[in-house]
């Protein structure tokens, strides 16, 4: 025996045959926007099978979405078969060629199951390879079976639309934050014009330039995808190119590794190495070069190099007594990785090398 119960599809060999199209343009806009089709198992759904299965003592379950010429089987308790043809008369429930192929003389239970706005998403059965009965009780414990799995659906399409409007937001936070340091910036260079102490000028716009490197870093960091976790050579490449323009020197990335860093990670990176990179092309001139690297141990090396004269002597780049503002500033930043901040000469024969190692993320 097949029990079928009615479905929106059913009801279509009623309508004209443009009304039927509109109808389906519709219902698969509909069922798109959960991205559900064609989808790898998932044991939230496949609990839902073997429950239906459970309920009416049958061997098959199964929870199919109805695509544009297939219904698709996101679980299928008790079958090898992941999805089935639909078919070509509307006017025949969606998934009776297959089932009369299959289970001639067989049972099936199913209910259709509907998004909020009304459109067929897929529908949950259970079958039978021989016949049997169905009681009232039964299909009201299919129905709310099934409204399990919508309420599944749902919740993950508003968990993706929340996720998508927090970006949007994060998005409009960046710009105004970028829009606020450059505002900040441009204020102390204003003041340092009206200012007739040399010194104060000199640390009024060395504060005005950190404040920009900060926009600067933040702008790039902001135009790569943020999803968690971000593409660090993407990133560098960027900031090296803004550097290279803001500093009038060419500052390179030469073999970086193409891997991708936690959110957390990637401003402090920036700052270091703008704040590096600028030091050494003050100090020792250009190219200067960034690399990045993931050790087998399981770090980060990040590397600063220049073709200058080198350190001086005695020189501790991890000292907190006798650095500058800028040495404070990485050595903070190092921490906030929970890195260590090490000096050598540069491999090449000439100039140094800052080299920070923090644990991956």
């Amino acid at each position: 025996m097949l029990h079928l119960v009615p479905t929106q599809l059913d009801a279509r060999a009623d309508l004209p045959p443009g009304g039927r199209a509109g109808l389906e343009a519709a219902r698969l806009a509909a069922i798109e926007q959960y991205r559900i089709l064609d989808t790898a198992p998932e044991p939230a759904f496949d609990r839902i099978t073997a429950l239906a299965a459970d309920l009416f003592n049958a061997p098959i379950a199964i929870l199919g979405f109805i695509g544009a010429e297939h219904v698709f089987f996101k679980s299928h308790h008790g079958l090898d078969a992941t999805q089935a043809c639909r078919g070509e008369d509307p006017a025949a429930p969606v998934m009776m060629p297959w089932l009369r192929a299959e289970f001639t003389n067989g049972f099936h239970a199913g209910i259709p199951l509907h998004d909020p706005d009304g459109y067929e998403l897929g529908m949950l059965c259970v079958i039978d390879r021989r016949s049997r009965q169905v009681d009232e009780q039964q299909v009201r414990q299919l129905r709310a079976l099934g409204g399990i799995a919508t309420d599944l659906l749902a919740m993950r399409l508003a968990a993706r639309r929340a996720l998508a409007q927090a970006e949007i937001t994060a998005s409009e936070v960046d710009h105004r934050a970028m829009n606020s340091l450059q505002f900040v910036a441009s204020l102390l260079q204003l003041q340092s014009r009206a200012s007739e102490s040399p010194e104060v000028v000199q640390q009024l716009r060395a504060a005005a330039d950190r404040v920009l490197s900060v926009a600067r870093v933040h702008r790039s960091f902001s135009t790569q995808e943020t999803a968690g976790r971000v593409p660090i050579a993407a990133h560098l490449r960027r900031l090296c190119e803004e550097l290279s323009s803001s500093v009038g020197g060419e500052i390179r990335l030469e073999g970086a590794d193409e891997v991708d860093v936690p959110k957390a990670q990637v401003l402090p990176i920036g700052l270091i190495v703008n704040e590096l990179a600028t030091n050494a092309r003050k100090h020792a001139g250009s190219p200067v070069t960034i690399t990045f690297h993931r050790r087998a141990e399981g770090a980060y090396e990040l590397c600063v190099l220049d073709e200058g004269p080198g350190l001086p002597a005695g020189f501790d780049a991890a000292a907190p007594s006798g650095l500058g503002l800028g040495m404070k500033v990485v050595n903070a930043l190092v921490a906030q990785l929970q890195g260590t901040l090490t000096t050598h000469a540069n491999p090449i024969g000439r100039g140094s090398c800052f080299k920070v190692t923090f644990p991956v993320g």
